[in-house]
């Protein structure tokens, strides 16, 4: 046997050994105690991490998964011994994979345990939650307590010392995503429309547009006076100075008492009068129309207004917020999240204002900071199980941005083109040829290449106008100081809320110059739902019996 093993599967009359990045097979002869190797050399595969674990899923016999320290996945054959993919699942080292009825669940050194369908391509994420504080030590799936309990558990350990038992047929999602495909048996449903902007605003004050031709132009481009949407969101970044040390650091460094009421008082001013400037703008271009203020929240430079129609409010409920800071590690909020969700009907709304890292090679920044959006819980715990079941998704309690039904991210997401020079970048934007650019684009390649990108979970529309940013500001010309940055669409909308949601255009705006970025919006209509309590209970007995079916199949396969 190899030194320095490091995993081992046993798979019928085969063992599978792994020594840092090196596998060998060998067979068990009719003498029980003796083994003979398979395979001449040892598999192994170039640029991938040590082995750390592996698993064998019970619908495909024939396929053995190894998991390793650089998150990728290596699939080989039992029959050949061929290595048939490299699949990059995540960033962070797999410390366990286990086979659980038609899925694979990975644990992971963040404390994630992540259950994939190897069946799709690329692997579909099913599930993702934070199931420990530390490392994963490993994972197991109780195959006999699908006899014995009549369900099938699944335990992981981490290095926190808890034992947690879960659900292996996940059978609440299972249900849920049926009663999904069936909601039209059980709910009553209508059309609103939202329009959403995202803007750099590069610490643009409201008075020095306010009343010009370029200010009117681009509220009433925007506002569609001759068909409003319901909702309006209005996403802001950089609405104050960052470069101001006084109050991106206020928050980090301690300071007089009066300093710190002079930066805040400065910031609320700020606010304030961009929030004013919105009101005057509805009331001038939308007369028709009554909107009223939902929701304001701020965070060093990140704004967000919503506004709804007044015929629309009394179909509003349960308005929560929260901030996400995530620069200086999560102590200054100069880069991070506004969140904001609500119920309308019996649908529940997110809405998420982001400023991620910038850079052009902070890829990988960026989607950590994604990532700590997604996986932290700002928003308070709904303890009610019936609302729960109706509002949210996922298995969630709405303390997180995913267990709403519908989302909508805007920002600055700061995401590059990559390995273009300037001039070539430029020059393929006056040509129009945009497909050429959006084959470097950092944020399409990490939705392509990794599965467990967490923006995954959301849609883009199709890209149709040129980048965003870097401007001269007052000019239509890309960068042209010192730094010389390459063009990007730095400014983006994402969405997801299957069959709850459509986007019907996605555009930026170039009648406001002001900014060294340009205003990108989008409109949505979105379908809210009213729930048949009685109905539903019927379509929820059938949607059991269905599941049944599916646990004695598995239960099968087990045996």
């Amino acid at each position: 046997m190899p030194r320095g093993h490091t995993f081992s599967l046993v798979s019928g009359s085969q063992l599978w050994v792994a020594s840092s990045k090196e596998i060998r097979v060998f067979k068990r002869s009719d003498d029980s105690n003796y083994f003979k190797r398979m395979t001449q050399d040892p598999l192994s595969q170039a640029n991938v991490g040590e082995v750390t674990s592996g698993a064998i899923i019970s619908s495909q016999p024939d396929r053995v998964y190894f998991g390793h320290t650089d998150g990728k996945v290596t699939i080989y054959s039992k029959k050949d011994f061929v290595c048939l993919g490299i699949i990059n699942v995540s960033l962070y080292k797999i410390s366990s994979l286990v086979g659980v009825g038609d899925n694979l669940w990975a644990g992971y050194s963040t404390g994630m345990i992540y259950v994939y369908d190897t069946k799709s391509t690329p692997w579909k994420v099913l599930k993702d939650w934070k199931a420990h504080d530390k490392p994963i030590a490993g994972i197991l799936a109780d195959r006999t307590s699908i006899w014995k309990l009549d369900r099938f558990q699944v335990a992981s350990l981490g290095t926190d010392t808890m034992l947690r038992i879960w659900d292996g047929m996940l059978k609440n999602d299972w249900l849920e995503n049926l009663m999904q495909q069936r909601d039209s048996e059980y709910c009553e449903f209508r059309e609103l429309t939202a329009r959403v902007m995202t803007w750099n605003a590069g610490a643009t004050k409201p008075n020095t547009i306010r009343g010009t031709e370029q200010d009117r132009n681009f509220f009433r481009e925007l506002l569609e006076p001759e068909n409003p949407p319901d909702i309006l969101v209005f996403g802001f970044q950089e609405l104050v100075d960052l470069e101001n040390k006084k109050i991106t650091a206020k928050s980090f460094f301690k300071k007089k008492k009066s300093k710190e009421d002079s930066d805040s008082e400065h910031m609320s001013h700020q606010y304030r009068a961009w929030r004013d400037h919105l009101i005057r703008v509805l009331d001038e271009h939308s007369p028709k129309q009554n909107y009223v203020l939902l929701h304001t929240a701020n965070l060093v430079g990140l704004f967000t207004c919503v506004f709804i129609k007044a015929s629309e409010r009394p179909n509003i409920r349960d308005i929560c917020a929260a901030e996400i800071k995530l620069g200086f590690s999560g102590r200054v909020g100069n880069k991070g999240a506004l969140v904001v969700r609500f119920f309308i009907d019996d649908s529940s709304l997110c809405f998420i204002n982001c400023h991620l890292a910038a850079g052009q090679t902070q890829t990988v920044h960026r989607n950590n900071d994604a990532a700590s959006i997604m996986e932290q819980a700002p928003l308070p715990k709904n303890r009610s199980p019936s609302d729960c079941e109706n509002y949210f998704v996922g298995g969630g309690d709405g303390s997180m941005v995913l267990d709403h039904e519908i989302c909508i991210l805007n920002g600055d997401l700061n995401y590059r083109i990559d390995a273009m020079p300037r001039n070539t970048v430029i020059q393929a934007v006056k040509e129009g040829n945009l497909p050429k650019l959006l084959d470097r684009d950092q944020l399409l390649l990490s939705r392509k290449r990794n599965p467990g990108f967490r923006l995954r979970a959301f849609i883009e529309a199709p890209i149709t106008f040129a980048p965003t940013y870097k401007y001269d500001p007052g000019t239509d010309n890309y960068d042209t100081s010192d730094k010389q940055r390459s063009p990007a669409w730095c400014d983006r909308l994402l969405y997801r809320g299957l069959g709850r949601i459509k986007q019907v255009d996605y555009r930026r705006h170039d009648t406001i110059k002001v900014s060294d970025h340009r205003p990108v919006s989008g409109k949505f209509k979105i379908r809210v739902k009213t729930i048949n309590a009685k109905k539903q209970d019927s379509t929820k007995d059938k949607a059991e019996v269905e599941f049944e079916a599916v646990r004695r199949r598995i239960a099968g396969d087990i045996k």
